[in-house]
């Protein structure tokens, strides 16, 4: 259970912090080491915790790189358009930095949020 609501549908831990799937939300957890440091390195300041609700998505996006990592991005009214600054968006409010090597479970975590929200989307 998550502070007293109920369990997220799916988790995610990674070098960016815990990303939860819910029934009707997002909810983006950024901590860690990596997250410190590069906070600390590059003066960012991201928000520490965002919440997306599903009926407001209308993208998913992985981001990919030919040298860096590659990380999910939620596109919803209002988000923050990508600045072209990799570490800048890569750790904006509605993006999810995963791993250094195998994004494969990021991928099906990308599955899993379109499938979701395309389900609030029919009534479902």
């Amino acid at each position: 259970m998550e502070h007293g609501g109920e369990p997220p549908l799916a988790r995610l831990h990674g070098m960016g912090g815990h990303l939860l799937l819910y029934p009707d939300r997002i909810r983006l957890l950024r901590h860690g080491p990596w997250f410190t440091a590069v906070n600390l390195l590059t003066h960012l300041e991201r928000e520490m915790e965002s919440t997306i609700m599903l009926r407001e998505l209308v993208g998913v996006h992985m981001v990919r790189s030919l040298l860096l990592v590659q990380f999910l991005r939620l596109t919803y009214a209002g988000c923050p358009n990508p600045t072209g600054h990799y570490l800048r968006d890569a750790f904006a409010e509605n993006a999810f930095l995963y791993s250094l090597a195998d994004n494969r479970p990021l991928l099906a975590m990308q599955q899993r949020i379109s499938a979701a929200a395309a389900g609030l989307q029919r009534g479902g």
